[in-house]
């Protein structure tokens, strides 16, 4: 085998299927200028008398500027050898795109193309060799014709992967292109796709010799592009790593479409070169991405401060931008921090995070129910007494906690340890007083009150943070957990009358006034994240109780 003849096999083995051949001839025809390309699959006897052996016939036309004999000669023919001389040799860019026919093992290519009054059928075989002769009638643009002995149960296979790779790799072109299995009886199929339509969360940036299409959405997917012919694709992690500045999160929720010609692939088609054409091609990407930050913030904030009943439309669409803008808050930063895209349920109004952090005190959270049964007391009260309650239902908290990370704020839903409380009787105040003093003498500058519960049902051994007052009471939250430092500087916290150490502690009190002062004080400093020591807790405590005498 010559050199030239086995580097003519590793061109058609390079391919990375027998099908790929169809995005070659394609692009053939977007080169040659045509408007339309037709591939049609038809099934013919073959000649031994077997009626299931057949003679497939894949053939792709166009109506593109076809060529003369100067480009047969010089593109279309340079490597391979005519019949009647042995003379490969290596140019035309044309050759080597249509060399990807052979991966198919067809038995013969019939090529018939005319440009300019001429016409030209050639005939290339299994060998790589070829005829050619003039046609005596004009011929328009050019058809390529596979010939292809096989078994005719093959017929519905051979028909679906020709389908499979004309979606694949041309779904996008900026032509006409249609697939007919002609045996199947179904007639011509479109095979014509665009990137989703502009949304909500879409950015396009249309150019006349191509587009860039960046849209957050799930799953996440890249498709690089020519002149609408797919080069690669893939999810964006895959094609879109090295993007600058890194993505991070990004990644995650992104489906990018680019179309530009600045983009080349290797040989085989099989990767997109990382050149300068490349690189400019990821940076408009990059400024895209930008545009589509800004926009998801606009939408979200928009979305947040609509006016009107809160429904479960207008939550599905707030809880989905949210769910990309939490992916997105590391990127967008202060400045996120500053918008007002959370909904308060409450105050019927939107708020920032900037806004919420000032409050210092935990955030409550509701579902849409919020304003049915036990819970739409509680809602009425956190409107009059000016608390924010967010607008989430269960699944939301993912992406509520996501946004509130690194804030120094917790979240608790509005019903759940909440509950509007009145002070309780006189007969605690001593007791109280003293803790408050000694606590706040060993360091920790806390406010005590102590309520009865009106609505819901504070947890045992807890101690609750005040989030507002109304006209029915105090609302309060009783967290169950360690209440962070932020919110035990900043607000007054209640003990529940009812519970079983304070009651004990109430009752002692009399009589063994440092016993009781100092359990409750420590069991208080407990819940306390960042309190002071226990020692010099119950040091301050015994201050306090000789100070009192």
């Amino acid at each position: 085998m010559s050199g030239v003849a086995a580097l003519l096999d590793r061109l058609v083995a390079q391919f990375e299927g027998p099908y790929d051949f169809l995005r070659e001839l394609v692009q053939n025809a977007l080169d040659a200028g045509s408007d339309r390309a037709e591939v049609a699959l038809d099934v013919h006897p073959g000649e031994s008398g077997d009626p299931d052996e057949v003679v497939f016939e894949l053939r792709v036309a166009d109506a593109g500027s076809g060529m003369d004999e100067a480009v047969v000669d010089g593109g279309l023919t340079r490597l391979f050898a005519s019949t009647k001389a042995d003379d490969r040799t290596m140019a035309g860019g044309f050759g080597i795109g249509f060399v990807s026919v052979f991966a198919w093992q067809p038995d013969a290519v019939v090529v018939q193309t005319g440009r300019a009054g001429e016409a030209w059928e050639l005939t290339f075989y299994a060998d790589r060799r070829f005829d050619k002769r003039p046609l005596a009638e004009p011929f328009e643009g050019t058809t390529v014709t596979l010939l292809r002995r096989g078994r005719g149960s093959e017929r519905a296979q051979i028909a679906e992967a020709v389908r499979d790779s004309l979606w694949r790799w041309c779904r996008f072109c900026r032509l006409e292109l249609s697939f007919e299995d002609v045996a199947g009886g179904e007639g011509p199929e479109l095979i014509q796709d665009a990137p989703a339509p502009p949304g909500a969360l879409a950015v396009v940036e249309a150019q006349a010799d191509g587009a860039i299409h960046v849209a957050f959405a799930v799953p996440p997917a890249a498709v690089m592009l020519r002149r609408g012919l797919v080069l690669s694709q893939g999810t964006a992690a895959d094609l879109l790593a090295d993007l600058q500045p890194p993505p991070g999160p990004t990644l995650e929720h992104l489906q990018v479409w680019a179309d530009s010609p600045n983009l080349r692939t290797t040989m085989a088609r099989d990767k997109v070169v990382d050149d300068p054409g490349r690189a400019a091609v990821l940076g408009r990407i990059a400024q895209a991405i930008a545009g589509l930050r800004e926009r998801l913030v606009e939408r979200t904030a928009e979305a947040a401060a609509e006016p009107g009943p809160w429904t479960r439309a207008r939550h599905d669409h707030y809880a989905y931008l949210h769910a990309h803008l939490a992916r997105e808050r590391g990127h967008l930063g202060a400045e996120l921090a500053g918008r007002a895209v959370l909904r308060d349920l409450a105050g019927e109004r939107a708020l920032s995070l900037a806004q919420l952090q000032a409050l210092a005190r935990p955030l409550l959270w509701a579902p849409l129910a919020a304003g049915e049964g036990a819970t739409k007391e509680l809602l009425a009260a956190a409107a009059a007494a000016n608390v924010p309650v967010l607008a989430a239902d269960s699944g939301d908290l993912e992406w509520l906690g996501s946004l509130v990370e690194g804030t120094g704020l917790t979240i608790a839903e509005l019903g759940r340890g909440c509950a509007l409380v009145r002070e309780a009787a006189d007969e605690a105040e001593r007791l109280r007083a003293t803790v408050e003093a000694g606590l706040q003498a060993a360091g920790a500058p806390v406010r005590l009150r102590v309520g009865d519960g009106d609505a819901g049902e504070p947890p045992r051994g807890g101690v609750g943070v005040e989030l507002g007052r109304g006209a029915d009471g105090v609302l309060v939250l009783w967290t169950g957990q360690p209440v962070a430092a932020a919110c035990w500087r900043a607000a007054p916290l209640w003990l529940d009358a009812g519970e079983p150490l304070l009651r004990a502690a109430v009752k002692s009190h009399a009589a063994e006034p440092r016993a009781a002062c100092r359990g409750l004080a420590l069991a208080i400093r407990a819940q306390l994240v960042d309190a002071p020591a226990p020692e010099r807790v119950a040091e301050a405590i015994d201050a306090a109780l000789a100070g009192a005498k």
